[in-house]
């Protein structure tokens, strides 16, 4: 059934734009959304992580039809005011540093000329056959033989398409891994790799999938007129998951490090998995930044607090239609 509604009611009903529904309640709001990467070859059937080129140029020819696109820079501007747009408005984002985002997605942001804040790991700049670590997991989690990983005393089962959990904790992988010091989260990781065959079968994926900008890519991506950069920490850590002395290093040395690259200052930073806590904020603030984006706000002083804004994550899993439809009612709970 569930099927039958994404193949044929939802493309009727957007075309009839009944998505539309929500517009008298959400009319004057601003919405964040961002993106991981967009991809010439599906990648979906590994990971969630990137949209094709086709899925992104229908997203963007639709919201450059039915909203108005600001820049972040604009979008704090109004809340710091207190201000509401006039009517429903978005920003559009990046996170991670995919090479594909300058590749495949530059070229149709430009061709609907949408703003666009690009938020760059640090590492990017250090180490052009950097993985992410999410990334690692999800390959291995695809490639591995069997049903079941064991890490740390743990053994984690595959459930569902893309999670492995441990049925002691109900814990998945991922917040496992999450969860881990820089030392552990490298022993296990390098771990994986060395399995036999795992390293080459990974390397062998397109390298769109995984792999990172590099300096000079950075410096071309920023030489956009539409184009920001800001910081997504340095290798991508949990911010609130580490020591609050590596959490500083993780904000200060990609800032640094973007900062140098685009010859511009680094004003924005969006928190690796929406992970921060108060401290966190305080630390990111003596940092340097003048705004700061979540996924979900976490603190109980983000609502009132004017250097930071919530974003909601575009899936890459589901139909145009369907997006349509989450888009328009994401403003009621995620917009302001």
């Amino acid at each position: 059934m569930r099927g039958l509604i994404k193949k044929y009611l939802l493309p009727a009903l957007v075309q009839l734009q009944a998505e539309k529904v929500y517009h008298l309640a959400t009319r004057r709001k601003l919405l964040n959304i961002f993106y991981h990467g967009v991809v010439e070859k599906d990648s979906t059937m590994i990971f969630p992580r990137h949209i094709t080129r086709e899925q992104f140029d229908q997203h963007m020819r639709y919201i450059r039809k039915n909203f108005d696109i600001i820049s972040l820079d604009e979008a704090f501007e109004l809340k710091r005011q207190g201000l509401r747009p006039e009517r429903k408005t978005l920003t559009v984002s990046f996170d991670d540093g995919y090479l594909n985002n300058l590749l495949v997605a530059l070229p149709i942001i430009e061709k609907y000329r949408i703003p666009t804040t690009f938020f760059v790991s640090g590492i990017c700049a250090r180490d052009d056959k950097y993985m992410m670590w999410s990334d690692i997991l999800a390959f291995v989690r695809y490639f591995i033989e069997g049903e079941s990983l064991e890490l740390k005393g743990r053994k984690f089962v595959k459930r569902g398409k893309f999670d492995m959990t441990d049925p002691e904790s109900n814990l998945s992988i991922f917040e496992f891994v999450k969860g881990l010091m820089y030392i552990e989260r490298d022993e296990i990781l390098n771990g994986l790799l060395s399995k036999p065959g795992m390293g080459t079968k990974i390397r062998d994926l397109p390298a769109e999938y995984w792999k990172l900008m590099n300096r000079e890519q950075i410096r071309k991506l920023s030489e956009s007129e539409l184009v920001t950069i800001g910081s997504h920490g340095h290798l991508h850590y949990n911010l609130a998951n580490i020591s609050e002395e590596e959490a500083r290093n993780e904000m200060e040395l990609s800032r640094s490090i973007l900062s140098e690259i685009t010859q511009r200052e680094m004003e924005y930073l969006s928190f690796p998995d929406g992970s921060y806590n108060e401290n966190i904020k305080k630390i990111a603030y003596e940092s340097g930044y003048k705004g700061l984006l979540a996924v979900d706000y976490r603190c109980a002083s983000d609502k009132n607090d004017k250097y930071i804004l919530n974003r909601w994550g575009v899936s890459a899993t589901t139909t145009f239609e369907t997006i349509a439809f989450t888009l328009n009612k994401a403003f009621i709970n995620h917009g302001f």
